[in-house]
Order: structure tokens, then C-alpha cells, then sequence
């Protein structure tokens, strides 16, 4: 909305309208031994709120839709999440900082340890997503991902922004080259 905002922490992002989802679900992403209803709702609760209770049915029923919107693969909503497969845990994860209706999604490594059909899904959210408006930050180290997710890629290397390319300007050997910048010149000057 081109307004500068101060994020000093997570509560502030989210309040400012930001996602993210990490790139290790099982420790930063997910509580395991919670259900898939309590995961999906953890960053969402306060809106559940019907004064000092939570409004169960809402809560069922917003649960329910991301189910049924992401293809989520599991017997019911209060199945414990560590049974879920890993692309449906991550799933679970997109569909928790979606209900809180993020402006922007931070996604790391968004397909890390799922298996292609879930890969496949996880893209055709991403792709969904953005064309209703959303903005993605996708950080990936696969370099299909990165080509055939971004619209614009921002290339970093030792922590610092080494290049920019387009979606048409951008193909492996640039992003690479980029990627390896800095690594070549300090090889050259030895």
C-alpha cells in the first residue's frame, strides 16, 4: 500500500498483514501433537471470538472450506497432524496464515520435503493466490520452482541483493551467475 510500517515482531507483522510460512513446518510451522482444526486456527482465534468464547460452529465450518478449498486429505478436522501426510501438513500450514488474510505471504522453500503430487498442488495455490491479488515472497533454492513460480526474481548472495530479473529476462545460468558473483571475483583477485 506503499506506507512504510516498523516490524519489531511477529504479532506486529501479522497485525500489518503479513504471512509466513517456514520452511521447516514440523518445528517453526506446525504443533504436532495438536489436531488440524487447532493448527489452521492458532493465528486466527481472536477472530473467531464471540466475546470471550470461541465461536465453534464459525470455526468448524472456516476450517472445513480450507479443507475442502486445498484438497487437505484427512479422515476429519480433529485428526492429530502429525498423522497428515507432509504435503497435506503444509497444506494445514498456507491455510493457518491464509485465514488470518495476509496483503503479503512469505513462503520458504513452500515444497521442501513433499512428495510431486503435493508439489503440484502447492503450486497451483500459489499461482491461485497471486492472480486473486495476493503478494508472494517465494524464497527457493529449486531453481524449477523459482523459474516457473516468480514474476520477478530477486537473486541474494553472503546476505545482500546480487541482481534482479524479470520473468522473461531470467533463466538458470543468469540467476546462477548472479548467485555466484561475488564468489568469482574474490577467486580472481587471489
Amino acid at each position: 500500500d506503499n506506507e512504510v510500517v516498523d516490524i519489531r515482531s511477529p504479532k506486529q507483522a501479522v497485525q500489518n498483514g503479513m504471512g509466513f510460512v517456514p520452511e521447516d513446518r514440523k518445528t517453526t510451522g506446525l504443533i504436532l501433537g495438536m489436531s488440524v482444526k487447532e493448527n489452521m486456527t492458532i493465528s486466527y482465534l481472536q477472530r473467531l471470538c464471540n466475546g470471550l468464547f470461541v465461536d465453534d460452529k464459525r470455526e468448524r465450518d472456516e476450517v472445513n472450506a480450507f479443507i475442502d478449498r486445498f484438497s487437505i486429505k484427512t479422515p476429519h478436522q480433529n485428526q492429530i497432524i502429525k498423522n497428515l501426510s507432509g504435503g497435506n501438513q503444509q497444506k494445514v500450514v498456507i491455510a493457518k496464515w491464509l485465514m488470518t488474510k495476509p496483503r503479503i505471504l512469505i513462503m520458504d522453500e513452500p515444497t521442501r520435503g513433499i512428495d510431486v503430487g503435493a508439489k503440484k498442488e502447492v503450486h497451483r495455490l500459489i499461482s491461485e493466490l497471486a492472480q486473486q491479488g495476493l503478494a508472494i515472497i517465494l524464497i527457493s533454492s529449486d531453481m524449477p520452482e523459482v523459474l516457473g513460480m516468480s514474476d520477478r526474481i530477486i537473486v541474494m548472495n553472503e546476505g545482500r541483493i546480487s541482481g534482479e530479473l524479470s520473468k522473461e529476462e531470467a533463466c538458470q545460468e543468469r540467476i546462477m551467475s548472479l548467485a555466484i558473483a561475488n564468489r568469482k571475483e574474490a577467486a580472481c583477485e587471489k
